[in-house]
């Protein structure tokens, strides 16, 4: 007859196969997905938390904040990986309290829970690679739309960003430029109080920063 243990450590061999991934589109919409449950709560079985699970998808995405659609896939797997790592931990609390700890079960979960580990970290540096990436390239492209937007100033003409290939609005630009002349003054005369400067709503964290 299966003991509790036993029977814990079969569910968590059903559990630790590969979670759901997200679906090819838009980063923001594959985000959003994460973000809103979609995807977030297939990972939950009976007895978990899906407010917990829901904080874990949340904090993770502002931490590693994928810039597009090959990034948070990444970020999906590795939220998956930390919520399994999580229940590898409950199962072996489960196996520990027992009166007579089946302790084949909890090396069996503990394997599971060391090659989860494994493939965390080399997902993470699968992520940091290439975020480090995306964010040379985000940061180059908005200095170009900056410059086009500055030049159809000067020349008096309307700018259509999109013509350009560009993924930012006129508007994102626009708000772009002010806060970094803002900056260049700050750094050069004191704070921005001084100048009765105060971000707008989303303003302070619209744009990506290197970790």
């Amino acid at each position: 007859m299966s003991t509790e243990a036993q029977i814990e450590a079969n569910r968590a061999n059903a559990d630790f196969s590969t979670g759901p991934r997200t679906e090819e589109g838009k980063a923001r919409s594959s985000r959003n997905a994460l973000r809103y449950g979609v995807y977030s709560m297939a990972r939950l079985i009976p007895g978990e938390d899906p407010q917990e699970l829901d904080a874990l998808t949340q904090g993770m995405l502002k931490d590693l904040n994928p810039l597009n659609t090959q990034e948070t896939e990444l970020a999906n797997q590795l939220i998956d990986l930390q919520w399994r790592l999580r229940r590898v931990s409950n199962r072996e609390a489960v196996i520990l309290s027992a009166d007579e700890p089946d302790y084949k079960a909890l090396n069996h979960i503990s394997l599971h829970g060391a090659r989860m580990k494994r493939q965390f970290s080399a997902t993470l540096k699968d992520f940091q690679t290439l975020h480090k990436t995306s964010l040379k390239i985000f940061w180059e492209d908005l200095a170009a739309a900056e410059k086009i937007v500055e030049a159809n100033k000067i020349l008096n003409r309307p700018t259509n960003l999109q013509d350009f290939g560009f993924v930012f609005s006129l508007d994102q630009v626009e708000r772009h430029i002010r806060r970094r002349k803002l900056i260049e003054l700050t750094l050069r005369k004191g704070s921005h109080a001084e100048f009765g400067y105060k971000p707008g709503p989303g303003e302070e964290e619209e744009f990506p920063q290197a970790a």
